[in-house]
């Protein structure tokens, strides 16, 4: 057996177990296609959505000419055993809908990817994408022109592949993207943050099950920062007090008294299975001077993580972006003059970098062309003073970081580190915990002068 192929079926084996652990009886179902219907009736794109609660709104449809098919399909409650068969026929290309069967193409055998086999992910909801024929002929435009007019003609109407594709949230037909099932679902148990506190040595958690899950299924560990020895590592899930059924969630409650808690990590799994990574922290004992100083006048950062994670003003972003800095042991200094980086930042020992911020990928040209022509005349003035030094250059921009994946590879090119909304909401979390700028900052250009360029890794391993 080749070695794709066992990877495949170790992919495949790792999302069953962890699906045969999560689903139970109470789930929604939503599944999405495009597809064609000559001959076989070939998928082209399609997602299969499995969550633990009920569908917000009815969006059922079905659009079908003689040649394609498009349509959204919903269930609830579901019973375990359905759900399975239908993840069992997606991981064989298949997609059983009533009245319709759709099909993956492939010469070669289906790919199978996951993203649960990502190691550092904070939270690790189920994921699969089954891939069919690389190698597929695309439609013509002849053939997309008359879907456009058919989906405008059609019961919902759409206009067009590019209106139903936003609708449906898949990739257009007429697109490079290789034919594809996705399967995406949320866990059956999970923490709610809001509500979990860590005070006075102890942390008191909350979580909520669905009522059809088997709550001896849950696992949970907490860690102690900087605690006592192993008796700051501790398995907690015998101690949770699961309620009654209300409003169909149970409720599971756990206090847990610990040594030198400032911080306490926590980590919920099912089986064997994670579903979410998370710190909490003790506010009154925040190591992080410059935190308590800044909190003091905004409290709880409200203002920052609107300005960073929310707001369209740029200059507001600018300034977010640079106190969140700041939090983290650099020295910013935002430029008032328009021909300069929005930020220049040094590091305790000495090391520049400047930062230019953006929210939209328009900007990502200018962007990078600004940020290599300020590196090359900094570093030129650097050394003519007899000062020589080596200056970083990052970009930082608000968008996830699936929406900007090639413009990530050519920052990469031009050695140029990269932090996107991911990387941005999980600094908010390390705020509280003291960091090492310059250690963050000699990760962050191993990075991306490494295989992966995926952010800036942290002394504990997680990414910024």
């Amino acid at each position: 057996m080749e070695t794709g192929d066992m990877n495949n079926d170790a992919t495949r084996a790792a999302f069953w177990t962890a699906a045969d652990d999560w689903l139970c009886d109470g789930y929604s179902i939503d599944v999405r296609y495009f597809a064609e219907c000559a001959m076989v009736g070939r998928i082209l794109q399609a997602k299969i959505a499995l969550a633990p609660l009920k569908p917000g709104f009815d969006h059922r449809f079905q659009i079908r000419t003689p040649n394609f098919a498009v349509g959204q399909a919903q269930g609830y409650p579901m019973k375990k055993a359905a759900l399975m068969e239908t993840l069992a026929a997606a991981l064989d290309g298949r997609l059983e809908l009533p009245g319709n069967s759709f099909k993956l193409q492939a010469i070669q055998p289906l790919d199978y990817f996951s993203e649960m086999a990502f190691r550092d992910r904070w939270f690790s909801p189920l994921h699969m994408q089954i891939t069919g024929d690389r190698t597929a002929p695309l439609l013509t435009s002849s053939d997309l022109a008359g879907i456009d007019n058919a989906l405008r003609l059609a019961t919902p109407p759409f206009d067009g592949l590019s209106d139903a594709s936003a609708w449906l949230d898949l990739p257009a037909p007429g697109t490079i993207t290789p034919p594809a099932i996705n399967i995406h679902g949320s866990p059956p148990c999970d923490l709610i943050f809001e509500q979990c506190t860590v005070h006075d040595n102890r942390i008191h958690l909350i979580l909520h099950a669905i009522e059809g899950f088997d709550v001896d299924r849950v696992r949970l560990a907490v860690r102690a920062v900087p605690g006592l020895g192993l008796d700051a590592r501790q398995q907690v899930a015998a101690r949770i007090n699961w309620s009654g059924v209300e409003d169909g969630l149970r409720m599971g409650t756990a206090t847990i008294e610990l040594d030198r808690a400032e911080n306490v990590f926590t980590m919920l799994m099912i089986g064997s299975s994670v579903i979410r990574r998370q710190w909490f922290i003790d506010s009154t004992k925040a190591r992080n001077s410059r935190l308590l100083a800044v909190r003091h006048f905004d409290r709880d950062l409200k203002m920052i993580r609107q300005g960073v994670l929310e707001g369209q003003d740029s200059s507001k972003f600018e300034l977010g972006v640079a106190a969140l800095l700041f939090l983290l042991g650099f020295s910013p200094a935002v430029q008032l003059e328009t021909n300069a980086p929005d930020i220049i930042v040094a590091t305790p020992a000495g090391k520049l970098v400047i930062v230019e911020c953006t929210t939209r990928i328009a900007d990502f040209s200018a962007k990078l062309g600004k940020l290599v022509d300020r590196r090359g005349d900094l570093t030129r003035a650097l050394a003519a003073s007899e000062h020589p030094n080596v200056v970083a250059t990052v970009l930082v921009c608000r968008l996830p970081r699936d929406q900007i994946a090639a413009e990530a590879e050519e920052l990469r090119r031009h050695g140029t580190i990269l932090l996107t909304l991911e990387n941005l909401e999980q600094a908010f979390e390390r705020v509280r915990i003291p960091n090492d700028p310059d250690a963050m900052l000699d990760n962050a250009i191993a990075q991306i002068s490494g295989p992966s360029g995926d952010g800036v890794q942290l002394q504990d391993g997680s990414m910024l």
